[in-house]
């Protein structure tokens, strides 16, 4: 079996990064497979394996970000459940390369791909095969498994502990597997042992049967779902379809995604196909309302009188961002105080006595700040506004083709008509008293790169539109578009 990268170079050293198991959940743990394990595979049932997924190549230049994910597959190990079991076992490769290496342009012209992670947590019915039926399987330690062949390995583990009469009544316990996967001490699901990286949460519940509530943490159905929703836990559920409607008391179906998958379907890794490309939609979803930076503007000048005001404002990117609140802060309280708006994204700056202060903006989990300084005098005071107008401004090339992995620079300056009377040193003055910041994004980051500094690098054939965006003291904002062929 062809092993796939799953996981992070964390393994090497499990005891750091190994989260604690529930003190009373029952563990099965076995040592990694070797190199030298030659096992012969155990499948005995007529499935359909998928053997042509298409897949776009790992291309380093141009995958520019990769998202961590956490998958717990939750499975029903009762009396009927081995060829479902073995389905899985037979076609987790496959699901999870075709997870690993797809990729999709992102916002700003990014691509983004999917480093997944999995575990198992085996249930069958408490009520009927005892309070510690409920199985967390680990290897080395840790539920978590390094790659598809020890996944293979521990489904074959859960396959075969099933015996005839395993669950009694029909429903089983999924509640109790859930509660392992919400106490925040077994799989310590979505950590940040990706290199620091918060992972994105998901759970596979696969069984062909009904559940019931009973479980060993007190949980109801309603408490349960909200505790997966207030975890940020996705659900997805493959079971029989006359099932669907009993499992959406526990699954958020208000995403509008695909939640249910057929567990008899003849062509099992076509489901196990959608199933990935919904784990990866919610990724790129979620990617979508995260915060990736903050600035602050200003409206009017940045330099105010003593008892006069300015009002800052905190951009927050990607527009998607859902929760915008941030903290407001100043560097010296004698020079200037600050008044936050109800919403938390204005700020109005006061001037107190001559000096310069600088406001930060910071986000509620203290990740990413924005700032601004404030010019506070007293009297007359300096003149510092200029106006400028988008015309005043001169981005160039407006158009340029180059070959791939060739790069030129993106140049800003003020036209000659409003520079012709000054001198350098004023010229810098006005920028950098007027021009609060310059950014530079791809349309299509694939085709054309951009850095921080306006140095466009083409990548591969195509066109894409490079976007200048200069934004003014005031909070005027002027775009200039440079379209790039490459050749």
């Amino acid at each position: 079996m062809r092993k796939i990268k799953l996981f992070l170079t964390l393994f090497l050293c499990a005891a750091c990064v190994v989260p604690s198991i529930h003190a009373d959940a029952v563990v099965i743990n076995r040592e990694p497979i070797s190199e030298e394990d030659d096992r012969e595979e155990t499948s005995n049932v007529d499935t359909d394996i998928r053997e042509d997924i298409t897949v776009v190549p790992d291309d380093p230049e141009i995958v520019n970000a990769v998202e961590p994910a956490d998958i717990v597959f939750a499975v029903d190990s009762t009396g009927s459940m081995a060829p479902h079991i073995q389905n899985v076992a037979d076609n987790i490769e496959a699901f999870s390369k075709y997870l690993e290496e797809k990729t999709v342009e992102h916002m700003e012209g990014q691509e983004i791909k999917v480093k997944p992670r999995m575990a198992v947590v085996e249930y069958k019915d408490i009520t009927y095969d005892g309070k510690d039926s409920t199985v967390v399987h680990t290897v080395g330690g840790s539920p978590w498994h390094t790659s598809t062949e020890e996944m293979v390995k521990t489904l074959q583990d859960v396959k075969a502990n099933i015996k005839d009469g395993d669950g009694g009544d029909n429903p089983e316990t999924l509640l109790d597997a859930l509660g392992y996967v919400v106490d925040g001490k077994t799989f310590n699901l979505g950590g940040t042992a990706h290199e620091g990286q918060k992972a994105h949460k998901f759970v596979i519940v696969l069984s062909d049967a009904e559940y019931k509530v009973e479980n060993n943490f007190g949980y109801t159905e309603s408490s349960m779902y909200e505790e997966l929703k207030a975890q940020d836990i996705n659900v997805s559920v493959i079971t029989k379809p006359y099932h669907y409607d009993i499992y959406k008391n526990i699954v958020d179906e208000k995403d509008g995604k695909e939640h249910f998958f057929d567990i008899n379907s003849p062509t099992f890794s076509k489901e196990l196909e959608k199933l990935a490309n919904e784990i990866f939609t919610t990724i790129v979803e979620e990617r979508s309302h995260e915060i990736k930076t903050i600035k602050v503007t200003c409206t009017g000048d940045n330099t105010i009188k003593v008892g006069n005001t300015a009002e800052l404002k905190a951009v927050i990117l990607p527009e998607t961002v859902t929760d915008k609140k941030v903290t407001w802060s100043v560097s010296d309280k004698e020079i200037a105080s600050i008044e936050v708006s109800e919403d938390t994204l204005t700020c109005k700056v006061t001037g107190l006595s001559e000096g310069t202060a600088r406001v930060e903006a910071t986000t509620e989990d203290g990740a990413f700040t924005g700032s601004y300084e404030i010019t506070v005098f007293d009297s007359e005071g300096p003149s510092v506004a200029i106006e400028l107008s988008k015309g005043d401004i001169k981005v160039t090339p407006s158009k340029k083709t180059i070959a791939k992995k060739k790069s030129f620079n993106i140049k800003v300056a003020l036209k000659k008509g409003f520079t012709e009377d000054k001198d350098e040193e004023e010229i810098d003055d006005i920028w950098e008293s007027n021009v609060d910041s310059i950014e530079y994004r791809s349309s299509k980051g694939s085709v054309a790169t951009v850095d921080e500094n306006g140095k466009v690098t083409g990548k591969k054939k195509g066109k894409a539109i490079i976007k200048t965006i200069i934004t003014l003291a005031d909070g005027s904002e002027f775009i200039y578009k440079t379209t790039v062929y490459v050749k």
